[in-house]
């Protein structure tokens, strides 16, 4: 009898603790640096969202993201030094910057990463 509870028991305590696969969310963090940044927008899917601009330094925001979601980083300048990126779980996945090499005083990073499934 004691056999029986004790199995009983165990596959019970193994089949409870089945982790679902489908609340995993990711913790994105999005940064931007630069001079006279004019525009942040963060699109997750077909949604876009905007961080409050003009600002100088750096900047980022944090949310919290499902799996296999696209996220997209667009930012702009007026200076010669922009800089974005995408982290996710604290590690880099994306990153890009404008230098202003043409000269013309405008800076834009355009960046994008797929979470995966």
């Amino acid at each position: 009898m004691k056999k029986i509870i004790l199995s009983c028991s165990i596959f019970f305590l193994l089949f409870s603790c089945k982790k679902d696969t489908n609340s995993t969310t990711y913790k994105v963090r999005y940064t931007v640096t630069g001079n006279n940044v004019n525009q942040f927008k963060i699109t997750q899917g077909i949604t876009d969202n905007y961080v409050f601009t003009p600002f100088s330094g750096t900047k980022d925001t944090t949310l919290s993201m499902q799996p296999g979601t696209t996220l997209k980083l667009d930012t702009k300048a007026t200076n010669n030094n922009l800089v974005g990126s995408i982290y996710v779980n604290d590690v880099l996945k994306a990153t890009g910057a404008d230098l202003d090499t043409d000269g013309d005083g405008k800076t834009e990073v355009k960046i994008d990463y797929t979470l995966q499934k």
